[in-house]
């Protein structure tokens, strides 16, 4: 009876953080599977089965992605404070949460997931979307913040900024792979209603998605 109590009140607390803003746990710091082991198990699927992804490991794949972190004493390459390194240290990527239950902004800083909405836009973001895909992530550019030596050549910006969302997929990716759950990025995505969805500004534009979740 204790236990369906508790079951209970933790099927309560979790539904009702779908939403609103969620504070997240703080990220593993080991999760016991070496680099190498992570790349070959590394699984990309576009088929998964319903199972929610605990918030505990959501937020360790997050932090991978786009979380913080000292500098680099050497080479000052993460001065932005994040996982990945940017051209000019303004971190000019962001990364949002869809799922079943809503959309969110990941915000790094305070390791917090906030909430932009309460609905499925899964679909409305991506013809290729997966419904029982435990996540969807969408990566932006944030343009307001392009490097001062780079605002002359927009071009190449978008090109950096295509390689930099890619190097926080593959961190997640991996990581991912380490907690048993399989990934895939593409390319297929409606912009406005990506834009519409995430809430975006004017100066921010979608890149792509990465859906994951567990295959067995």
């Amino acid at each position: 009876m204790k236990r369906a109590i508790i079951l209970s009140i933790f099927v309560s607390i979790s539904v009702g953080l779908f939403a609103q803003d969620i504070n997240l746990p703080r990220p593993a710091t080991r999760l016991g599977v070496d680099l190498l082991s992570a790349v070959q198990n590394r699984q990309v699927a576009k088929a998964f089965v319903k199972k929610a992804v605990p918030l505990s490991e959501l937020s360790t794949v997050l932090w991978a992605g786009l979380g913080p972190r000292g500098a680099d004493a050497v080479t000052s390459a993460t001065k932005s404070n994040r996982n990945i390194s940017f051209s000019g240290d303004n971190p000019y990527i962001n990364i949002y949460v869809l799922t079943d239950r809503g959309t969110w902004k990941y915000l790094p800083d305070t390791g917090t997931l906030k909430s932009l909405g309460a609905t499925d836009a899964r679909a409305a973001v991506s013809r290729s979307a997966i419904p029982d895909a435990a996540f969807m992530i969408l990566f932006t550019v944030d343009n307001a913040l392009t490097p001062a030596f780079l605002k002359a050549n927009p071009a190449l910006f978008q090109q950096m900024s295509h390689a930099t969302a890619g190097f926080s997929a593959q961190n997640m990716a991996l990581t991912a792979s380490a907690l048993k759950m399989a990934t895939v990025v593409q390319y297929t995505m409606n912009p406005t209603e990506a834009a519409k969805a995430a809430a975006l500004g004017k100066d921010e534009v979608p890149l792509f998605i990465m859906q994951g979740g567990y295959t067995n």
